[in-house]
């Protein structure tokens, strides 16, 4: 599913926009949403998209501002602006924009453009786990992801470069991880991709550090481990 939000300060533009996206990607049979928004500060508070179509000439804040934002807390969502100035396009590319439309949009123009953005999306895409922290949300592909421990409250996800804490917990996230996450202890989450070996009381990762595994989850945990590494023919 590809996630699409289009940012317009002018409603007839914005309606109108929506519809002839709705209409290229129904016909390409393109599995999306479309959440449309008047103004740059009500995309600001939501969590990342894949594809954001963005007006330039906004208020009280343009498209090229809302972008720098988004660049900076993190976002990587892919960029279209449209325009009806073409001077923009050199500051367009400053912030890492995939296209500009000119106004008045052509349709066979926005299409190619949509086409191509959307199947690009669909090949580099991995799963992910999304995490709010403050007022930025982060993106995190599981392959990246050692373990999750419950720290004080927070969740505290572990890659190999850093910790990121944030809020939830693991009995409401658990149901949405890959079947290559398991849980080891009622305070910790590994991923089976980092695991390098284990005993009755730890597991060891690839990166060295040590994590408890409970005496209760010790048989089911050596069950899983051995079926995901027949999985990948790590063993046979």
């Amino acid at each position: 599913m590809i996630r699409i939000a289009i940012c317009e300060d002018e409603p007839v533009l914005l309606n109108h926009l929506a519809d002839m996206v709705n209409i290229i990607l129904n016909r390409h049979s393109v599995s999306y949403t479309v959440e449309r928004f008047a103004n740059g500060g009500a995309l600001l508070v939501r969590e990342p998209f894949d594809l954001l179509l963005l007006d330039i000439a906004m208020e009280p804040l343009s498209g090229l501002e809302l972008a720098k934002k988004l660049r900076m807390r993190g976002d990587e969502s892919k960029l279209i602006f449209i325009t009806a100035h073409r001077q923009y396009a050199i500051d367009a590319y400053d912030v890492q924009a995939s296209h500009y439309l000119v106004k008045p949009v052509d349709a066979e123009k926005l299409k190619t453009v949509l086409l191509k953005l959307c199947s690009s999306l669909q090949k580099e895409r991995k799963p992910a786990i999304a995490i709010r922290q403050g007022t930025a949300v982060r993106r995190i592909p599981f392959e990246q992801v050692y373990y999750l421990e419950v720290i004080n409250r927070k969740i505290h996800l572990h890659t190999e470069q850093e910790s990121l804490p944030f809020y939830g917990k693991l009995e409401e996230l658990e149901p949405s991880l890959p079947e290559t996450f398991f849980r080891c202890h009622r305070s910790f989450i590994v991923n089976f991709d980092h695991v390098q070996r284990y005993d009755k009381k730890d597991v060891w990762l690839l990166n060295g550090e040590q994590i408890p595994l409970s005496k209760r989850r010790y048989q089911s945990f050596g069950l899983e481990f051995m079926h995901y590494l027949k999985e990948i023919g790590d063993v046979f």
